[in-house]
Parts: C-alpha cells; structure tokens; sequence
C-alpha cells in the first residue's frame, strides 16, 4: 500500500518564494548588464516589469524594490537628458522637477536644470537676433528680456539688448521717440514698468494707511493680473499645439503671478494628466519594440482614461499595437507550418482569424489548406488500419504512404510504413521458402 505525502501550504509558499528570487536574481543581472551599457530605459523597464508582477503577487523583494527605485531615477535623470538634447527643454525642466520632488539631492539634477535653462535662453537670444536683423527692434528686446528672467545676468542677451540700443542711436529722433511711443504702449513692457514703479512706491512708503500706498498696491496688483492672462492665453496656445511641457510651465507662471485667474489650476491639473498619459504612451512604445504587446496595451488603455488631448494618437498606437501582435502571431503559425507542425498551425491560424474576422493576411486560406491536409492524413490512416484488419498488407502501405503524403507528422507513420514493408517482405518470404520445399 502507497501513501501520498500531503503538500503543506509551507512547502507551496517556499516554492513560490523560491521562484520569485530567481525571477528578481534574472531582472537584475539583465538591469545590470543593460546599465553597464548606458541603456538605462530599457533597465528600469526590465526592473519595473518584475517589480510590478511581485507587487501583483503580493510580496516585493526588498532587494528588487530599491533597484527599482533607484532605476526609476536614473531612467528619469537619462530622459531629462535626452529631452534636453532633443530641444525639448520645457519637458525636460518638468521631469527634473518631479525628480527634484523624489530626491532633491539626485545627481545632475542642478547641472540638467542649468543646461536646460541655458538652452532656453540661448534660444530666445537667438530669435531676438532674427528679429533684431530685421529691425523689429521692441520684439526682439522682448526676447532679450525673457532670456534674461531665465538665465540672469547671461552674457549673450546683454550683448543683444546692447545691441538694440546700438541701433536705436542710430535712429533720427522721430524715429526713437516713435519707437519709445510703441514701447511704453506694448502691454508686456506697460505691465513690468507698472509693477516695478508700484514696488518701489511700496518700499518707500511704510504707512499703510498712506494713498500712495493703497493705489501703488492697486496698480501692483493690476499689473500681475494683466501679466497672469498674458501668460494664461501664451499657456492655451501652447496646449493648443500639444506643447504640454510648456504649457505647464507657463500655467504655473500664470498662478504664481495671479492665483485668481479664472481655471488655472484646472488648467495645470489637465497638462500634468497630459504629461503622465505621455510617459504611459513612451513607455508603451518601448515595450511594443520589446514584443511584449499585452503590457503595451495595459499602459495605453490607462494614458487613454488619464488623457483628453492625445486620445487620436493613442488611438493610433492601440491599432498599431494590435497590428504588431498580430504580425507575430501569423510568423509563429507560419512557422509551425514550415517545420511541418500542421495541427499547430492550424490552431494558431484559428485562433489569429477569431481575432481577425475580417481577415489579417491569407491565413483564411491557409486554414482551409490545412484541415484539407490534417483531414487527408487522417482518412488514409484509418483506411491503412481497416486495410491491415482485412489482411491486405500492400494496400495498408500505400495508405499509410499516403498518409505521410498529406501530413509527414502525422502520428507515428514512419514507423508504420517500416513495419508493414518487413511484414510484407517476411510474408514473401514465407511464400518464396514455402514453394522450395514443395
């Protein structure tokens, strides 16, 4: 008598603990291996799909959730970086501020922000060259000034604005007081020039109950107000041109300035859902190259719910995930269909065609040719083994033949074939010793 030995819930949760550590030991060395390499997306990839199955499962090594931790800002730091060399500088400035928000102490952060500054700044004195070249000297000022408020004291938009000045006393005298005129009429100039007058009434007026005091903090007031939709309306046009980065920056600058200003933190809520359903979006792309086409699905059905402005393009990478799935799945049944796996990849084209009923290659005719095949193989091989129960040897073999015709995997038919060719050979034999003796 056999007794079975019962299977403890212990013994179940050491094995499942057994497997995890070799799945947390396998993401590492591959993490590693790909961070020796600089590849530091696809190492937090790799990190994070593990994490995200042992957090699914219930239990984290600590080990895997550090590393994964610490990828994560490392993978955001290299993407800053990238976006910075991309000229992407406002989105990058976003990332750093939510890695800043992570870890203030993080490596690079300060020397990311500096660039990207720089960057932004260099930019705008660049422009304000364009358009000091063509004499539209308030325009280019303005961009002086910007690239300034950004980097101060920089060298390169000092130059310019010196450069302006150049030019304008050049000008005969109507022409500079037109070009004052304008200036002290263009509203973004009126409103700094306002603010910083009210300031120093207010610096130099401590008396609170002083009306200079009360109507400089009024024109203050106003003047940041002018300057928050200013802002407000340069932030929707860059939402407008999917610019999100920028847009947020430009909505927060809007609040700092003037936290009244009608549906700006809504504003800045949508841009930072805009944001998270991008990095959904970047990260799905990345897994779809990886061929792993059900996490990339995951990731956009949740930057669809989390977006509203980019619902089109993820729309898009949804049909085009769904295309690549199907692509490899048609090459792994064609695959099947080449080694000679017939009822493989049969299933494989059934299965490929219920989620294509409208058809994704040829794979409704090669369904058919491989049941007329499977079907084939599988008639003549009955009709072998009633041919062999009747005791009709050659016309078996020439079924079973047949049946390799159809499907040369079919069963064990090889075997078949040899056995009736030495029974059919033993059998004249028989007959050849059998007519000697007579």
């Amino acid at each position: 008598m056999y007794f079975v030995r019962p299977i403890h819930k212990a013994s179940l949760l050491l094995g499942a603990l057994l497997l995890a550590g070799c799945a947390t030991t396998s993401a590492l060395q591959e993490s590693e291996a790909l961070e020796r390499r600089g590849d530091w997306q696809r190492a937090y990839a790799v990190v994070r799909k593990a994490y995200e199955a042992q957090a699914e499962a219930g239990e984290v090594s600590p080990r895997l959730a550090a590393e994964h931790q610490r990828l994560m800002r490392e993978a955001m730091r290299d993407r800053a970086q990238s976006l910075i060399f991309r000229e992407r500088e406002d989105d990058a400035l976003v990332l750093l501020q939510q890695l800043e928000a992570l870890d203030p102490d993080f490596r690079d952060l300060d020397r990311l922000r500096r660039h990207a500054h720089h960057k932004q700044a260099k930019h705008l004195v660049v422009e304000g060259d364009g358009l000091l070249s063509q004499r539209e000297f308030q325009a280019a000022m303005e961009k002086y000034l910007e690239s300034q408020r950004i980097v101060p004291g920089f060298k390169l938009a000092e130059n310019g604005m010196e450069r302006v000045k150049d030019e304008l006393a050049r000008m005969d005298s109507v022409a500079q007081k037109q070009f004052l005129q304008a200036v002290r009429k263009y509203p973004e100039f009126r409103h700094i020039e306002v603010s910083w007058h009210a300031e120093a009434v207010l610096r130099n007026t401590p008396d609170p109950a002083d009306e200079r005091r009360v109507n400089a903090q009024k024109l203050r007031d106003d003047a940041r107000s002018e300057r928050a939709r200013a802002k407000y309306a340069e932030a929707m046009e860059c939402e407008r041109l999917d610019k999100f980065g920028a847009a947020l920056v430009l909505y927060r600058q809007a609040r700092k300035l003037d936290a009244e200003v009608e549906g700006v933190q809504e504003s800045i809520d949508r841009m930072n859902a805009e944001l998270a359903a991008l990095g959904l979006i970047e990260s799905a792309q990345l897994i779809m190259r990886n061929g792993e086409f059900a996490e990339a699905k995951e990731l956009l059905e949740l930057a669809f719910e989390q977006s509203e402005l980019s619902r089109g393009a993820i729309s898009e990478l949804m049909i085009q995930n769904r295309r690549l799935q199907a692509e490899a799945d048609y090459r792994a049944a064609r695959d099947f269909e080449v080694m000679g796996k017939k009822a493989e990849a049969l299933a494989a084209f059934e299965a490929l065609a219920a989620k294509w009923p409208d058809g994704f290659e040829d794979e409704a005719a090669r369904i058919d040719a491989l049941r007329v095949d499977i079907q084939g193989a599988r008639e003549e091989w009955q009709a072998a083994l009633d041919a062999e129960n009747a005791g009709d040897l050659e016309k078996a073999l020439d079924h079973f033949v047949n049946a390799e015709r159809f499907y040369e995997q079919w069963r064990d038919g090889e075997a078949q074939i040899e056995r009736l060719r030495a029974a059919i050979a033993a059998r004249a034999a028989e007959a050849g010793g059998g007519e000697g003796q007579s």
